[in-house]
């Protein structure tokens, strides 16, 4: 077989799109089956692959239809030049390769399937060609994602709409852990899509994931305000649900820093800044504390919270920045007046400390 060096020039012709160069090359090799077939890199990619990515009509009709090379030949992936032209939005491509009878639904390693590609792309064309030719959104990859779920968090409301059209029971499905699209839409902050799965799905209020998360919780640990607001009133959603660790959305959004958020919960819904989670009673400063957030530290001090907390084990933000081994965050306790006391078992904060001199 020809050494993979020496067509590098043949590769870069078809990414190109240069028909006459790739033309030229394979006159060149008197087993032109051995080179079409040939797979290229790690990705085992053949020459169908990249005619198919890069959308060049010419070189993908040459390749099929004078060579004979077969549009399901897939590489180290599973990919077929359908997953590819869909992913990359080649319209012109995707109806090429459907008329010439590409598996429609062919799944790629993790079971993503073309239309799933299409997904991420936000392209209503090559989406609508694909459904219109037969696709099934509710097919689910191995994580139990389908193209609803894609289509959600992209938050494209054009597409989520053209699915429930063709579909409209694709949203009745969840993850293998339990996420349904609304968790999808509210975790990416889309806003758009939100408004539409509550206006035109049936989903229950506070939804929970296998951890217990619901979209409320998703839309506050990453700072989508307007998305909590949105399902506090129009899905009368839950600002004090619990995960399966019984930390509610106050304590999540001081896991991720969420400042506007903390600032929402308390002053705007009056949720109590110093409430504890159910299983040890931690805080939710002894959650910010734990991952270091300084700023969120001083934040939730504004916002009334208890310097001195302890949890069932006698523990204090002061020991969980240590078990964190945060030195500035541990530095900024100790100057706040926090002592380095000791928790139920006998144990000084500094002796949670791995690093040398981190206390």
């Amino acid at each position: 077989m020809e050494n993979e060096s020496t067509l590098k020039h043949l590769i870069k012709a078809i990414q190109h799109g240069d028909l006459c160069t790739v033309r030229q090359q394979l006159s060149e090799h008197a087993n032109k089956q051995s080179i079409i077939y040939t797979h290229f890199g790690k990705s085992g990619d053949t020459l169908l692959h990249y005619a198919a990515r890069y959308g060049h009509m010419d070189i993908l009709r040459y390749l099929v239809e004078e060579l004979n090379m077969d549009i399901e030949v897939y590489n180290n992936d599973y990919k077929r030049a359908l997953h590819e032209a869909s992913s990359m939005s080649h319209y012109e491509s995707v109806r090429y390769l459907i008329a010439r009878g590409a598996k429609i639904d062919s799944l790629k390693k993790a079971d993503w399937t073309p239309l799933m590609m299409a997904c991420t792309r936000r392209n209503l064309d090559v989406i609508s060609e694909l459904l219109d030719h037969g696709a099934d959104p509710s097919v689910q990859n191995k994580d139990g994602w389908n193209s609803f779920h894609i289509a959600c968090r992209e938050g494209d409301p054009v597409i989520i709409q053209h699915l429930l059209l063709g579909k409209p029971e694709v949203w009745k499905t969840k993850s293998k852990t339990g996420r349904t699209p609304l968790h999808t839409a509210a975790l990416h902050g889309c806003e758009n899509a939100v408004r539409i799965l509550l206006e035109r799905c049936s989903y229950e209020p506070d939804e929970k994931d296998s951890c217990g998360v619901t979209p409320f919780m998703d839309a506050i640990r990453n700072g989508h305000i307007a998305i909590a607001k949105l399902l506090l009133e129009n899905h009368k959603a839950s600002a004090t649900a619990v995960d399966v660790l019984g930390a509610q959305p106050l304590h999540q959004a001081s896991v991720t820093a969420q400042d506007d958020a903390l600032s929402f919960l308390v002053h705007n819904l009056g949720i109590d800044v110093n409430t504890r989670a159910t299983k040890l009673e931690l805080t939710a400063l002894h959650y910010a504390a734990k991952e270091g957030h300084t700023d969120t530290i001083k934040n939730l001090l504004g916002l009334g919270a208890d310097l001195h907390a302890r949890d069932t084990k006698g523990r204090s933000a002061l020991h969980m920045a240590c078990i964190g081994q945060h030195a500035e965050t541990v530095r900024t306790l100790l100057q706040m007046g926090l002592p380095d006391t000791k928790d139920n078992t006998g144990n000084t904060a500094r002796q949670y400390a791995k690093k040398p001199n981190i206390i």
